[in-house]
């Protein structure tokens, strides 16, 4: 559900989101074409998050990861950004913090519109 809602959100904003379920089908997408950013969810059916994130991290250093997870206020934010997550967002959200979250690793500046929402 959290997938569906997080690709409903950004493709209604314009972005081309390819979504997948598992951590083998997200490292041979991620080895076949070219991203501007992740958004990992740290809890997967195949292999622990953070197992993944350094994964990730080690075959693309200066890609923009952001870990999701319902876990954060319990340690996993420390876990995450130690496996190597620009950023984290803890779950559940809201479409507007998702988006937030996402302008603000695509745009650091701040100049995105709402920046001052």
């Amino acid at each position: 559900m959290v997938r569906t809602l997080f690709e409903e959100v950004l493709a209604g904003d314009g972005y081309y989101i390819t979504a997948v379920g598992t951590a083998r089908h997200a490292l041979h997408t991620l080895r076949n074409f070219e991203f501007d950013i992740v958004i990992l969810d740290m809890s997967l059916p195949d292999q622990d998050g953070a197992e993944l994130l350094g994964h990730i991290r080690t075959e693309s250093p200066h890609l923009k990861i952001l870990a999701a997870s319902g876990f954060m206020a319990g340690g996993m934010h420390e876990v995450a950004t130690s496996a190597g997550a620009t950023a984290t967002l803890m779950k559940p959200t809201t479409p507007n913090k998702l988006r937030r979250a996402v302008y603000r690793l695509l745009d650091p500046s701040g100049t995105w519109m709402g920046a001052a929402t």
